[in-house]
């Protein structure tokens, strides 16, 4: 354990045991706390080697906001005559896992063994009264803190101003209010240790850690339990702690949680561990029932519950454990050695058999049964298999968006968009129709069903037809270009809009003039099923530079960023300018519909074109980079913005599509 000596401020470590001061605190960020790398670089006055010298720290540690915060605490414990203090800032060398994983592991019995702890409350106090703010500090908020809290046997408390506000004895009414720790283990009566794990639990609820792991690290030393530290694993964490803990206890009120009545999947099932501190109970803490009383309470009718066993054992298929259960409904009621304080009665949770194997789920999570003598009855003893873990929630809904995105001005083209429920078999009138693809449009895509078609027009009235998909929860895109695309679209709506409707697309990349960027031209691919001959080549025509006359970029239009968009960017030179058909203004899928189609833009296109939609689904084309005659074209798709909540997961796709125009094709 390294120290700080609390005069010359000199990092040692003794040997013996030596009392010291602890401080506990509000971190700042990183750079505005006084490091261990900042102790390295401090200097000495001549009389270097006494206890008495006087440290220079260089300026740059001197300006940082928590140097004050670290010469107060050192003053005070210097006055305390305490030779030595800890601070968690500077004592540790963070850029050793090895250290910050043996000082995780030991931080409980640090605070534990010191001498006395510091709480310096940086939002707390105000001219008028030293306690203003108490009960709504952040330090009451923060997951680290509750050991700091409970571990040591003095804990004084200091306002922003470092003035001594009351001590964890003379506080401890308050903060029983505050933090739902009982007054007998705030004030030491009853050991910790003694309460149940639920109760602990429970403690740290609603409390929040800047990294999701540290939920689970800072509990070890409240359960003297110790495991690897692995920054990364998110909230297997949690799992790992509790699974750490029933090695060493049979307390079975670690499965006494429940999720909040709000909770919107009352039905979900889960593992039997709990997914983080906060769905244990804070009202009255649950307390383990003793074996012997537990089984007096049973029907004493069942003489096999005189054998029922007091622990589980934890496998790699699960936890295997002895039950009073029953069948209720189309599920179990499962009987926990556990109750309510002031209960007389146990609790009970509802469990079910998982389809296609003889193992168990939690079901109903939101149900923490408060039994009464008649649920009692029935009961027997079953050993099960209960899995540990369940990570696919079946009710939450996927949603898979694409979002398109301009940047700057242009009036000379612009997009729509039509979404197309099933492509091929669905109903007359079903499909979306074409809409105006906005900069802000995000289209919705239904998994392995919609398919959506997006159409731009170039300057001068060539059409391109993109058509997406989801399949799998895995995007996909098919490009096409055929002189008779613009039949199929409905040209007449492509009016010219004003400058701040219209989308431009450009690469972020490309070095043409915003002049040049207003002539944005789609690429083509050609269709599956048709060969790449030179002429179908030619329908994609590079596109023209503007003439002097063109509209220029305008600085008061607000350019709009984003993760997630669709680039159609094309880098070229030259000035000149391809001649394309005459545009079409006639709708054959309207046709289509006389004939018994069904009246959808994006069954007509695939139809006409003998579109192997099942092919294009299988293959997922997610990258292409084909070389023309006379330009590359390069598409990429990536995941973009993952929205995760208890009903949805929402992800936005990002389309990137480059055209490159070869200077000599001019």
């Amino acid at each position: 354990m390294r120290l700080l000596h609390t005069k010359n401020l000199k990092l040692e470590t003794p040997t013996g045991v030596r009392p010291y001061a602890i401080l506990s605190h509000r971190w700042l960020a990183d750079r505005e706390e006084v490091s261990f790398q900042d102790l390295q670089h401090t200097q000495f006055s001549p009389s270097e080697g006494s206890n008495h010298a006087e440290p220079i720290f260089p300026s740059n540690v001197q300006s940082k906001q928590g140097f004050a915060k670290f010469k107060r605490a050192c003053e005070h414990a210097f006055r305390a005559r305490l030779d030595y203090i800890w601070i968690d800032t500077c004592c540790i060398d963070k850029t050793s896992s090895a250290e910050l994983s043996e000082a995780i592991n030991s931080m409980y019995a640090w605070y534990r063994d010191s001498a006395v702890c510091y709480v310096y409350l940086h939002d707390v106090g105000n001219d008028e009264d030293p306690q203003f703010g108490f009960e709504n500090a952040e330090w009451f908020q923060r997951g680290w803190t509750l050991q700091e809290l409970i571990a040591p046997d003095n804990v004084y408390f200091f306002n922003k101003y470092w003035t001594r506000i009351g001590s964890k004895a003379t506080f401890a009414f308050i903060l029983n209010e505050i933090t739902h720790i009982r007054q007998d283990i705030l004030l030491g009566n009853h050991h910790q240790c003694e309460s149940s794990i639920a109760e602990k639990m429970s403690w740290a609820a609603g409390r929040k850690t800047q990294r999701i792991e540290d939920r689970a690290y800072s509990l070890m030393g409240l359960f003297d339990i110790h495991m690897p530290i692995i920054y990364g694993e998110g909230d297997k964490a949690f799992k790992r702690l509790q699974l750490e803990i029933m090695k060493s206890s049979d307390d079975q009120t670690i499965f006494a949680w429940h999720n909040s009545l709000a909770h919107p999947h009352s039905v979900r099932n889960r593992g039997l561990l709990a997914s983080a501190p906060d769905v244990f109970m804070r009202a009255s803490p649950v307390v383990a029932i003793d074996h012997s009383d537990f089984i007096n309470i049973l029907p004493r009718s069942r003489s096999s519950f005189r054998e029922l066993p007091r622990g589980y054992s934890i496998l790699n298929d699960g936890i295997h454990i002895t039950l009073p259960m029953k069948q209720v409904a189309d599920g179990w009621l499962a009987v926990l050695r556990c109750k309510r304080q002031g209960q007389k009665l146990p609790y009970g949770i509802y469990l079910k058999e998982r389809s296609g194997s003889d193992d168990f789920l939690r079901t109903s999570p939101t149900k923490l049964i408060q039994l009464e003598s008649a649920d009692l009855q029935g009961l027997a003893p079953h050993t099960i298999r209960i899995a540990v873990d369940h990570h696919i929630p079946p009710t939450t809904k996927h949603r898979q968006f694409f979002t398109f995105q301009s940047i700057g001005p242009v009036w000379e083209h612009c997009s729509h968009y039509a979404i197309c429920p099933k492509p091929g078999g669905h109903d007359v009138g079903q499909g979306t129709g074409y809409e105006v693809l906005y900069p802000d449009t995000r289209i919705e895509l239904s998994n392995n069903m919609q398919c959506g078609c997006v159409y731009s027009q170039g300057p001068h009235g060539e059409v391109t037809v993109l058509l997406i998909g989801i399949e799998h929860h895995r995007p996909w895109v098919h490009l096409l270009a055929d002189t008779g695309l613009h039949r199929y679209v409905d040209t007449s709506r492509l009016r010219r809009r004003p400058l701040y409707e219209a989308p431009l697309i450009t690469s972020p990349t490309s070095s043409q003039s915003d002049s040049q960027a207003s002539f944005i031209f789609p690429p083509a691919l050609p269709s599956p099923t048709s060969s790449q001959s030179g002429s179908q080549a030619n329908l994609i025509s590079p596109p023209a530079r503007p003439s002097p006359t063109s509209s220029q970029s305008n600085p008061d239009f607000p350019s709009v960023s984003s993760s997630r968009s669709l680039s159609l960017s094309c880098t070229f030179t030259g000035t000149h300018r391809p001649r394309i058909p005459q545009r079409n203004f006639t709708t054959p899928y309207a046709a289509q519909l006389r004939a018994g189609g069904t009246g959808c833009p994006v069954c007509a296109i695939i139809q006409t074109y003998s579109i192997d939609m099942d092919d294009i689904r299988n293959r997922r084309v997610d990258f292409v980079n084909e070389t023309m005659s006379d330009k590359v074209i390069e598409i990429d798709i990536r995941k973009g913005q993952v929205c995760v909540s208890e009903a949805t997961l929402d992800v936005d796709y990002v389309i990137t599509i480059a055209v490159s125009v070869p200077e000599s094709e001019f």
